[in-house]
């Protein structure tokens, strides 16, 4: 009997032995404002100021990879390169329906809004029909914006093809697409902020559909990360929903963790004040929900998505939306209000 609290001490030391083990989380991003925690988080590290490793254990280590868009970043998950990933819906839903609905999983709604298609001024584009022989950028290829400006031309009764079709779908990284636009060789841009400010203010644009209460932006990973590294990604999630608390309570500091953090990630002039400002507006972060909650509103969007990338002609397939939203980290960070 002696030895019950020998063994009892021993198992609760090795219990927290094992919390308290240095974790390291690969995490994929966009230097996108849809992703602005993220943008936010890779500032404080470069000011010494790292917020995610003061809410892991001590020796803990965040690798950031940036990517344009969300297919290259779902390829680098699929391939194990990341643990998780910022990124929008219908690269997770293209994604699911690959790896037959085994694989991906969503463990969080980061954003909302801020993304949109932006005509030029001078063309007099209101319709679909008006699209009839234009080219129309997205960021990538089978990406959020790709999908939705397809499923959009082809809604107004056009036919979009890969090589053509009635209008032309020309994809380029996000940075190409505004030079594109500003040079005239594309007509429309869909795609998301800062861009669609900078294409507003700065190239003459402005905007002609904008999807305010679309899910732009979510966490992801895959079933093979979590089997590996579940602690680690359950507590990037946990500090994820804390930082964006910090970030909405001290909107000043959100946009200048944001302008430096573009100028660092671009490795170019942070953008204006005034840009940042219009184009974070443009975004709402998301709150933690409870379990119920997120499976109900992301079992609606992710429908939708998958929808949609069918629609496109880009996503031949389907999966069940269940084992997408399987609930696989801990609620321990209270529901934000």
């Amino acid at each position: 009997m002696r030895l019950l609290p020998a063994i009892t001490a021993l198992f609760a030391a090795s219990f927290v032995s094992a919390a308290e083990e240095p974790v390291v989380v690969r995490v994929g991003f966009f230097p996108n404002l849809t992703h602005s925690p993220a943008i936010a988080a890779r500032q404080l590290e470069r000011e010494g100021a790292d917020w995610h490793l003061a809410h892991l254990p001590p020796g803990s280590k965040i690798e950031w990879r940036s990517y344009n868009a969300g297919p290259s970043a779902m390829e680098a998950l699929l391939a194990g390169a990341i643990d998780l990933t910022y990124v929008g819906p219908s690269p997770v839903i293209n994604a699911h329906v690959r790896t037959k609905g085994e694989e991906i999983r969503v463990l969080a709604t980061v954003a909302r809004a801020g993304n949109a298609l932006v005509v030029r001024k001078d063309l007099g584009l209101k319709t679909q029909k008006d699209f009839i022989g234009r080219r129309v950028a997205t960021p990538q290829l089978g990406n959020t914006q790709d999908i939705d400006a397809r499923v959009w031309l082809k809604q107004g009764g056009l036919k979009v093809t890969l090589n053509g079709g009635d209008a032309q779908i020309v994809p380029a990284a996000n940075a190409e697409l505004v030079l594109l636009f500003s040079r005239g060789d594309v007509d429309a841009a869909w795609t998301v902020e800062p861009w669609v400010t900078r294409l507003t203010t700065e190239f003459g644009g402005e905007i002609l559909v904008e999807n305010k209460d679309s899910i732009i932006t979510v966490l992801a990973s895959s079933r093979r990360a979590l089997a590996k590294n579940k602690r680690g990604i359950e507590a990037f999630v946990q500090s994820h929903y804390l930082l964006r608390d910090k970030l909405l309570a001290d909107k000043s500091w959100h946009e200048k963790l944001v302008r430096d953090g573009i100028g660092g990630e671009t490795r170019s002039a942070a953008p204006k004040a005034e840009l940042v400002a219009t184009a974070l507006g443009r975004v709402v972060l998301d709150a933690r929900e409870d379990d119920a909650a997120r499976k109900t509103r992301l079992t609606a969007a992710f429908t939708h998505a998958l929808r949609d990338s069918q629609a496109s002609g880009l996503l031949n397939g389907d999966a069940p939306i269940a084992p997408l939203l399987e609930s696989l980290v801990s609620d321990s960070v209270p529901v934000s209000k």
